[in-house]
């Protein structure tokens, strides 16, 4: 059976709000790590139980459930180019990429903590995955999980902490290309029971990890983000962050939590811009704070919430006005524009960003 192309109103609400929500655990993650002063420090009292809560559910959580949605969304690119008659599908995307490694390569040199240069890095080893089959995805994720957690174990400490970062966004980009080609977000209800059993899955392989990092935190007078327990917290992020995944999914099918939630999806709407926008507004204000207050995982957790509600409040009044963010705009503009050489044939009466990804069958030449 062939499965048409479903418009972007249908489905992208639920991812939009995925992506928003994501967007604020990075930015809870990330608040702390703009005043340098918090790397190595320990903490006590109300600051230490915030400091844990972080490991357990916020720390290395939320960078996966992006990577996720950017391996989907790769898959959704390329399958409506495809479907859109696109000429190179594949220098089209590879366009794209070079796009975000310039925001990337700009971002970093405001703030040492980017994550858009290993996304456009790693998106160009996912081209090859586009047809490939799901099982073949799936066995490399696992075969690179596998990797992981060997490296966890056998690699010296000097040279082990940008592998331990990096390889659970590559192991998320390949679930997230494989949710699209198994059109998982698409067809939820056909897939129920395989999500309520990733749910389910996912949480018990994260309850050994969320038991480590506690008891690291029982074990010390205070609680400082050790190599060990830095380790354990990375490690845990792959599993819980599915469970996240799931669990909004699941959520998301009741339009009582849509309606609610709806508002966190006019961020996620606007993801790049937010992002690059959370780093200047918090460097501004941890500049602004540091000269009167001393290290606090409750201020930067207060001053991350103010954050985040006015993002929600510009970006519902940016999204009442324009179809995309400033930032998404420009990275369309610069994808797209003949002006840079990009053809961009368009059929059947739609535009590349009205589609939804097409029925595996409809996609040529799979490869094994």
């Amino acid at each position: 059976m062939e499965l048409k192309p479903i418009y972007k109103d249908e489905r992208n609400t639920s991812i939009d709000i995925i992506r928003g929500v994501a967007l604020f655990g990075i930015l809870l993650v990330n608040m702390p790590s703009f005043d340098q002063n918090h790397f190595g420090a320990s903490y006590l009292g109300i600051d230490a139980f915030i400091r844990l809560s972080y490991d357990l559910f916020i720390q290395q959580k939320f960078y996966p459930i992006f990577s996720f949605l950017f391996g989907l969304g790769f898959y959704i690119f390329m399958s409506r180019a495809e479907y859109q008659g696109q000429q190179n599908i594949y220098f089209l995307f590879t366009r794209r990429l070079l796009v975000l490694l310039l925001f990337g390569i700009i971002h970093q040199m405001i703030w040492h903590g980017d994550i858009l240069k290993k996304y456009a890095i790693y998106g160009f080893i996912l081209i090859p995955f586009y047809r490939r089959r799901t099982r073949t995805i799936l066995l490399f994720a696992f075969v690179l999980t596998l990797v992981y957690l060997i490296m966890m174990n056998k690699i010296d400490i000097g040279i082990h902490f940008e592998p331990m970062f990096s390889m659970p966004i590559l192991i998320m980009l390949l679930l997230g290309v494989y949710a699209g080609k198994k059109q998982i977000l698409i067809n939820i209800s056909n897939n129920l029971n395989l999500i309520y059993s990733i749910q389910i899955i996912s949480f018990v392989i994260s309850i050994p990890t969320l038991y480590a990092i506690l008891r690291e935190f029982l074990s010390r007078p205070e609680y400082s983000f050790s190599f060990v327990s830095s380790e354990i917290v990375a490690f845990s992020g792959i599993p819980l962050s599915i469970f996240y995944i799931s669990t909004f999914i699941l959520l998301l099918e009741r339009k009582f939590f849509l309606r609610i939630l709806k508002p966190i999806g006019y961020v996620g709407r606007m993801s790049l811009t937010n992002y690059i926008l959370q780093t200047l507004i918090g460097l501004t204000l941890v500049k602004i704070f540091k000269m009167n207050l001393n290290i606090s995982m409750l201020k930067d957790l207060f001053l991350a919430v103010i954050i985040y509600a006015v993002q929600i409040g510009l970006s519902f009044l940016w999204i009442r006005k324009f179809q995309y963010g400033p930032l998404e705009k420009l990275w369309r503009f610069l994808t797209y524009s003949p002006m840079f050489g990009a053809a961009t044939r368009k059929s059947r009466g739609q535009t590349i960003s009205s589609v939804e990804p097409i029925n595996n069958k409809q996609t040529k030449n799979h490869k094994v």
